[in-house]
């Protein structure tokens, strides 16, 4: 392959990863701003947001990069691929900041919430998709549940399913012994979360096949040739 063609695909593949951070990003803080319980991957950041003076996106980078540090303790192995996620850490943090200014709107009901939540869910699930399409870098905390599944030998699924656990209880507990608040960050709206990603990402990943890095190299590899299928 030519370099210009590398050179091309590298291009989209790093355009729709900056596309799917800010997709991501704005769908974490609707869920976040719905009030009625975030995703799991979102517990640990939204309690140290409440806890603390941190805002939520600078909370984000502290838990981000934390988990970068325990994927080098788990995998003792400095890679390129980890070393990028520091920086994807600190660039989301001021993201996910600028998003939550913008959303700070007055939600009156129960149902607007949950209104709320859903496209939340909806939209930062279309972030992943794009994000894990594009096979460029994983984001901390998906990087972390990986290395977990793979010290114990498990699937992504299942390391996945273990971190989301290990994280949402001991937020609850933490904010619980704290704040004498079980519930502050964890509520219906995890368990909406937790169970609806999968299966919407699932259904994005069959909806939007372009978004693959196999499928970006296909269409640019010969940029002025017809698909004839």
């Amino acid at each position: 392959m030519a370099d210009s063609a590398k050179k091309r695909i590298m291009a989209v593949r790093i355009a729709y990863y900056i596309l799917g951070t800010v997709i991501m990003a704005f769908g974490v803080t609707m869920a976040v701003r719905a009030d009625i319980g975030v995703a799991p991957g979102s517990t640990v950041s939204y309690a140290m947001s409440k806890l603390t003076r941190l805002t939520l996106g600078q909370s984000s980078a502290v838990v981000q990069i934390t988990c970068v540090l325990l994927q080098l303790i788990m995998t003792r192995r400095l890679t390129l691929k980890l070393l990028l996620q520091f920086p994807l850490a600190y660039v989301f943090g001021i993201i996910i900041d600028g998003f939550y200014m913008l959303l700070d709107i007055p939600l009156p009901g129960l149902v607007y919430r949950v209104i709320f939540l859903l496209g939340g869910l909806v939209i930062f699930s279309l972030g992943i998709r794009i994000l894990v399409g594009t096979d460029i870098l994983l984001a901390p905390t998906d990087g972390l549940a990986l290395a977990l599944g793979n010290l114990f030998g498990w699937p992504m699924s299942k390391g996945k399913l273990a971190f989301d656990i290990i994280i949402t209880l001991g937020t609850a507990i933490v904010t619980l012994l704290v704040a004498g608040d079980f519930f502050m960050v964890v509520g219906v709206g995890t368990v909406i979360c937790a169970i609806g990603t999968g299966p919407i990402i699932g259904f994005f990943t069959k909806l939007f096949p372009f978004f693959d890095a196999s499928e970006i190299s296909r269409k640019n590899r010969n940029p002025g040739q017809k698909n004839t299928n």
